[in-house]
C-alpha cells in the first residue's frame, strides 16, 4: 500500500485493496466539456450514451459514439435551452509504454478497489454539424459579454494610492541574481540522477529536470539529447521520456 505523511515521518496506510478485477481492460475516455457538465447533471442508472465499434475491411476500426436522446436539451446561463450534438467520433490513442489503473474509494474513505487496467485511451469529439456550430455560437457570445457594470459614485473614494516604484517583485528578481549559478556536475552523475527519477515517472517536464538534476540549462539539455527523447505532441507534449533502450535496461535493473 502508498504510505502519505512528510519523509522520515511517513504514516502507514492500513487499508486493504481489492485486485480482483486488476486484469480487467477498461477504457480511458476523455469527452467535451458540455458532455461531461451534461452527465454530472443526469438522473441515476439513466442511460448516457451509446458507444458503436465497426470493423472495417482494411482492418481498422471506426469507433463512433451517440449521447442519449434524453440528454440533448441542457439550459445555458442566459435561461435559454440549448440543443446538444448527438453524434460523435472516437478517435483511438496508443497506451504504449504506459501502465495505468482505475481506483475507487468510497466517500467514507474505505477500502480502495482496482476496477481495471487502462487497455485503451480514446477522445470523443463532435461532428462538424449545425447543432455543434450553434453551441459554439452560443458559447463565444456569452464570452464575450462582459461581467462588471459601471456606477455612478456620488463621493470620491477616501483611499487614495500614491505609485511605487519598487515593489516586491522586484527583490525576488534582485535576490535570485545575486544566487550562485549552478555548476556542472560529471555527466555520469547526471545520468544517475535522470535515471533514478525516470525510475519513479515516466515523463517530467524540462524544469522538473532542472529542479531534479540542479543543472544548467543548456548543459542538462545536451545531456537529456543522449539518452532521452522530447515529446512533441499529445498527450505528453513538451515533456521527456527515457528512450526505449535506456527506459527497457532500467526494467531490467529493477527485476534483477
Amino acid at each position: 500500500m502508498a504510505t502519505s505523511g512528510t519523509p522520515g515521518k511517513r504514516k502507514r496506510d492500513m487499508r486493504s485493496l481489492n485486485t480482483s478485477n486488476a486484469s480487467r481492460g477498461v477504457w480511458l475516455v476523455k469527452v467535451p466539456n458540455y458532455v461531461s457538465e451534461r452527465w454530472k447533471k443526469a438522473k441515476k442508472d439513466q442511460e448516457l450514451g451509446r458507444m458503436r465499434i465497426t470493423r472495417n475491411p482494411n482492418n481498422s476500426t471506426t469507433v463512433q459514439f451517440f449521447l442519449a436522446p434524453e440528454l440533448l436539451e441542457v439550459k445555458m446561463e442566459d435561461g435559454t435551452v440549448t440543443q446538444l450534438p448527438k453524434d460523435h467520433r472516437v478517435n483511438l490513442q496508443e497506451t504504449k509504454h504506459q501502465s495505468l489503473s482505475v481506483f475507487t474509494e468510497s466517500q467514507s474513505g474505505g477500502d480502495l478497489v482496482i476496477e481495471g487496467k487502462i487497455s485503451q485511451r480514446a477522445e470523443i469529439q463532435p461532428v462538424d454539424s449545425s447543432i455543434y456550430m450553434s453551441l459554439k455560437k452560443h458559447q463565444i457570445q456569452q464570452a464575450e459579454k462582459t461581467k462588471f457594470t459601471a456606477s455612478h459614485l456620488n463621493e470620491l473614494p477616501s483611499h487614495s494610492y500614491k505609485p511605487v516604484a519598487y515593489h516586491p517583485e522586484h527583490e525576488a528578481i534582485e535576490r535570485k541574481k545575486k544566487e550562485p549559478k549552478k555548476a556542472r556536475d560529471d555527466k555520469n552523475v547526471v545520468f544517475d540522477l535522470l535515471f533514478s527519477a525516470f525510475q519513479r515517472h515516466q515523463y517530467y517536464t524540462f524544469k522538473d529536470l532542472v529542479d531534479i538534476t540542479q543543472q544548467p540549462a543548456t548543459y542538462l539539455k545536451e545531456i537529456l539529447k543522449e539518452v532521452c527523447i522530447y515529446n512533441t505532441k499529445s498527450p505528453h507534449k513538451y515533456m521527456w521520456e527515457l528512450k526505449p533502450e535506456y527506459s527497457l535496461s532500467q526494467q531490467s535493473t529493477s527485476k534483477s
